[in-house]
C-alpha cells in the first residue's frame, strides 16, 4: 500500500472529528444512563451507588477502546508513509547522480537549473533532490524554484508533530482547562494546520520577513569565492526577488566593498549596484529609519509631519504604503480625522519629538 502527505492529512483530520462525534455520544449516553438511575433508585442506596460505578465502568472502557481505535488507525498511515520515505533514502539511482556530478559545480541560473533537473528526470528521487537543493544554494537560487521537496528530517519532524496534536486531542478533548479546550476545538489538527503541514513536506519553507529574504541573498552571494559565481549569485537573487527585498539586497550588495566590479558587471546588474553606492543605499537608509521610528508613536500629526519631511524621498512613500498594509493601527490612524496642526510643530508633541522622526535618529 503506498499513500502520501495528503492522505494522512485527511485520515487523520477524519480519526479527529470522528473521535470527538463519537466521544459526545458515550458523555450523552453515560448522562442520560446516570439520570435514569437517579430517576428510579432511591438516592444514597447501596443499589444506586452500584450502578453508577457499572455505569462509569463501561463509559470508561468504551472511552479507551475508542481511543485506541482512533489512534491505531491514524498512526498505521503515518506509519506507512515514515516507511515509504526510508525506502526512497536508501534508493540511490547513481546513473541519475552521475548527471548531477558532473554539472555540479559549473555556475548556474535558475533557469538553467529548472531545465536540467527537468531534464534528467530528478523530480521524487531523494537523493537527486538533496543534490540539486546544494547546487541551488550555491548559485544563490530559492530551493522552491527547483521544485525541491523537503529533507528526511523536515519530513519525519512535521509527522512526529501531527501525531503529537492527535494524542493530545484524544487526551484532552472534553478538559475543563480553558487553554486546551480552545486548542482541541480550534487548532490541534485543524484546516489550517494540515495544509501548512502539506507545504511543508512538499518543500515549501514558512514564510520569511522581506529582511530575512534579503540577509540570505546577501549571505548566499558572500559564500560565492571567485568573481563569475557571485555574478551568477547576484543575477539569480536579484530576479527572484521583488519589491523592498530587491532594494535591501542591493543596499546590502552596495554596502560591502567586498563585491568586486567585475562581479557587478557579469550579474547584468552593474548599474543598479552603481546607483546605490552613489546614494540610493543612504537614501533607503534612512526611509527606514524614519519608519522604524513612526511604528514607535501613536501621534497622527506627527506621522503626517514625517511623511511631509520625505516626500522627495525616493523610497519612504511605498515603505510607508506596505506599512499601513501590514499594520492595521498605523492605516486606521492615518485613514481617521486629519490631526490638528499648531504653529511652529504637530498637535501637543514637542520639536525634539518630531525631529527624532524626521531625522531618522
Amino acid at each position: 500500500m503506498t499513500t502520501n502527505i495528503a492522505v494522512v492529512a485527511e485520515s487523520l483530520k477524519h480519526e479527529a472529528e470522528e473521535y470527538k462525534m463519537l466521544y459526545d455520544g458515550l458523555v450523552s449516553a453515560k448522562e442520560r444512563e446516570l439520570k435514569e438511575l437517579r430517576d428510579n433508585y432511591k438516592p444514597g442506596s447501596k443499589l444506586l451507588a452500584e450502578k453508577k460505578k457499572q455505569a462509569e465502568e463501561s463509559f470508561n472502557s468504551s472511552m479507551t477502546r475508542l481511543k485506541v481505535r482512533a489512534a491505531d488507525s491514524a498512526l498505521t498511515d503515518i506509519e506507512e508513509l515514515r516507511k515509504q520515505e526510508l525506502q526512497r533514502v536508501q534508493y540511490i539511482n547513481e546513473p541519475l547522480l552521475a548527471k548531477i556530478r558532473a554539472v555540479a559545480n559549473i555556475p548556474m541560473t535558475t533557469l538553467e537549473l529548472k531545465a536540467f533537473a527537468d531534464k534528467i528526470g530528478a523530480k521524487g528521487d531523494y537523493w537527486a533532490g538533496r543534490m540539486l537543493a546544494d547546487i541551488a544554494e550555491r548559485n544563490g537560487i530559492e530551493a522552491t524554484e527547483v521544485g525541491i521537496e523537503s529533507t528526511l528530517d523536515t519530513k519525519m519532524s512535521i509527522l512526529d508533530q501531527l501525531t503529537d496534536q492527535l494524542n493530545k486531542i484524544l487526551k484532552y478533548y472534553g478538559t475543563n482547562d480553558p487553554d486546551e479546550r480552545a486548542n482541541v476545538n480550534y487548532l490541534y489538527l485543524s484546516d489550517t494546520i494540515l495544509e501548512r503541514a502539506k507545504q511543508m513536506y512538499g518543500g515549501k519553507v514558512g514564510k520569511l520577513s522581506d529582511s530575512q529574504k534579503a540577509d540570505k541573498a546577501y549571505f548566499t552571494v558572500r559564500t560565492q569565492h571567485t568573481d563569475i559565481q557571485q555574478g551568477i549569485a547576484i543575477a539569480n537573487v536579484l530576479r527572484n526577488a521583488k519589491g523592498e527585498v530587491k532594494n535591501m539586497i542591493l543596499c546590502r550588495l552596495a554596502e560591502d566593498n567586498g563585491i568586486s566590479s567585475m562581479a557587478a558587471e557579469f550579474s547584468g546588474h552593474m548599474d543598479e549596484i552603481a546607483d546605490f553606492k552613489n546614494g540610493k543605499a543612504q537614501e533607503y537608509r534612512e526611509a527606514q529609519k524614519a519608519l522604524q521610528n513612526i511604528r514607535k508613536t501613536k501621534n497622527k500629526a506627527v506621522i503626517e509631519h514625517a511623511a511631509e519631511q520625505y516626500e522627495n524621498n525616493a523610497f519612504f512613500g511605498s515603505l510607508l504604503e506596505n506599512e499601513k498594509k501590514q499594520n492595521s493601527f498605523l492605516a486606521e490612524l492615518l485613514h481617521g480625522e486629519p490631526g490638528e496642526r499648531k504653529s511652529g510643530t504637530s498637535a501637543g508633541l514637542a520639536k525634539e519629538e518630531i525631529d527624532a522622526i524626521t531625522a531618522g535618529e
